[in-house]
């Protein structure tokens, strides 16, 4: 355990959060200066399209964002056995969105969460607990939603891109789903079962040549998910109740975000289905290898639901206003926030 934090700790030093932020708000600038740009050239008013409808529904969105990290802070809140306060949620809630937001999105911000949530006073038995059983409950959402979207949703429009059925779009999701599926059997083999299998089953994988340098990593992640396992198999059908219900609205209100964007501006009846596909492209994700996802997300978001949104200016706003609430808004915190953790955590003490 000490190792992994010195790990995860130099991975936060300045010099290593300085790059990405840097990338990050050159293609925010590069993004506004292309728009603006664009509508200097064709002599459009942008103001005029913007109307009460289109500010409120802004401001729905706005709400539905906000909401969604609330779930996610009230979430951690059960799960530290309601030790952290709203400060030390806030906090570890914007550290992880922002390395996620800094990480290819196979990466993500868990490896590094447990360090937050255990400088934030838990002891870090507690922290590991509490980020196995996160993603537990990210990675389990994935795994029921989808059934539940195609008792909804026809298979063939979920799967569509201009009317037609997009054979890569279905492959692609496939492999995602399927890594998702296999990883919570895992955890939860390994969390309410028997942890023990987990450990026997990566010694034996992991025995392969070729896998050798990564067995040090596996082993820890068995005594994490045994760790785990100790601290939350007993809890109570209210607690699970309550936390797998935090990961429904917390996941459902992100993706109704662009819901309320695109009817900020244009009329819009097949919501379950925009939500739905939303719910394909997150799982595509897993295997983006930008950071946060950013420039695959939005080639993906213009081709995969550009049947609902208009072409032009209006798609450009809808893009823009979507990836402010959900990506550019955690770099913003990240350049905020992580300096300042970082020195109060693993500055030098005087």
């Amino acid at each position: 355990m000490a190792n992994q934090k010195d790990t995860v700790a130099r991975s936060l030093k300045s010099s290593h959060i300085i790059l990405p932020v840097a990338i990050g708000l050159l293609a925010i600038a590069w993004m506004f200066q292309s728009e603006f740009s664009t509508l200097t050239d064709a002599k459009t008013d942008l103001s005029s399209y913007f109307d009460i409808q289109t500010v409120l529904f802004l401001f729905l969105a706005f709400l539905l964002a906000c909401f969604k990290d609330l779930c996610s802070m009230w979430r951690l809140y059960l799960l530290s056995d309601k030790q952290l306060r709203f400060p030390s949620l806030f906090r570890v809630r914007m550290l992880y969105e922002f390395t996620s937001a800094v990480t290819p999105s196979a990466a993500g911000g868990s490896a590094l969460e447990m360090l937050f949530i255990h400088k934030e006073g838990l002891k870090f038995g507690e922290s590991t607990a509490i980020t196995i059983i996160s993603l537990f409950l990210d990675e389990l959402f994935f795994v029921l939603a989808f059934p539940l979207f195609l008792l909804f949703v026809p298979f063939n429009e979920l799967f569509a891109v201009s009317g037609r059925v997009s054979a890569s779009i279905i492959s692609l999701f496939m492999i995602g789903y399927v890594f998702k599926t296999v990883w919570v059997l895992l955890l939860f083999t390994g969390i309410f079962i028997k942890p023990s299998v987990i450990t026997g089953m990566f010694r034996k994988i992991f025995a392969f040549k070729f896998l050798r340098k990564y067995r040090v990593s596996a082993y820890r992640t068995a005594i994490d998910i045994r760790e785990c396992s100790k601290r939350m198999r007993h809890k109570s059908f209210r607690f699970w109740f309550s936390t797998i219900g935090l990961s429904f609205a917390m996941w459902l209100s992100r993706f109704s975000i662009v819901n309320m964007l695109i009817m900020g501006f244009v009329p819009l009846s097949e919501n379950l289905l925009v939500i739905g596909r939303q719910f394909v492209i997150m799982v595509v994700m897993l295997i983006a290898p930008t950071p946060g996802g950013s420039g695959f997300v939005e080639l993906m978001f213009n081709n995969y639901l550009g049947e609902f949104i208009p072409s032009g200016i209006i798609a450009l706003l809808i893009v823009v206003f979507w990836r402010l609430l959900t990506y550019y808004n955690y770099l913003l915190a990240g350049i905020i926030i992580a300096p300042r953790w970082v020195s109060r955590n693993f500055g030098k003490k005087k």
